[in-house]
């Protein structure tokens, strides 16, 4: 017997492919019904809607960052800095790993509006961690930055919407753009934190 639970996860990543395939906004009820094989009675049982789904969608993708993110703050053996590379490092990982995640974001900040939801959540979530991280950084003496959580949801916003940039396939694709890229990121994080140009994040 499937476990309700394993049937809405189910129906997310049914839901997930379709948006990657279809395009959010094509992608109606029906498709996901016919996909599935569920009744309308069946999927309103789990969601009230589509956007809903997105919700839940981008929830789950955000959770599994926070998984990584959580024990890297919270390390009272690292310093600032090292906690930073860390939890960047992981990112990477996790993204480079799973290149339908890749395809997922890329679709989701195509649109205004799962832009807007993907953006909410990331500044909901991420915002006080990160922060927490910069602050922790300007005690130490390591960072050179005046408003801590206010510098770091500028910096998630840079970061999280690669996807919108019309070079995000050849970022991701082109091993040279890829390169120029990390470079250019990494510089824009030392000189927003005031750190020694010479010091290497990504």
């Amino acid at each position: 017997m499937v476990k309700r639970s394993d049937k809405k996860n189910e129906l997310i990543r049914i839901s997930e492919r379709l948006f990657i395939e279809k395009g959010y906004e094509e992608t109606s009820v029906d498709d996901i019904l016919n996909a599935s094989g569920l009744s309308k009675g069946g999927f309103y049982h789990y969601f009230k809607s589509k956007d809903e789904v997105l919700t839940e969608s981008i929830n789950n993708i955000i959770e599994k960052l926070l998984e990584l993110l959580e024990p890297v703050v919270e390390d009272k053996d690292l310093n600032a800095l090292e906690k930073l590379k860390l939890f960047l490092k992981k990112k990477s990982e996790l993204q480079n790993s799973n290149r339908e995640y890749a395809k997922y974001l890329s679709m989701l900040l195509k649109s205004d509006f799962t832009l807007y939801k993907y953006y909410v959540t990331v500044a909901h979530k991420f915002v006080s961690p990160l922060g927490r991280i910069i602050e922790q950084g300007v005690n130490e003496g390591i960072f050179s930055v005046k408003f801590p959580y206010e510098t770091a949801d500028i910096l998630l916003r840079t970061v999280v919407s690669l996807p919108q940039s019309i070079f995000y396939n050849d970022y991701i694709n082109d091993e040279i753009k890829h390169a120029n890229y990390t470079i250019s990121i990494n510089d824009m994080f030392v000189k927003a934190l005031g750190l020694d140009s010479d010091e290497i994040i990504f």
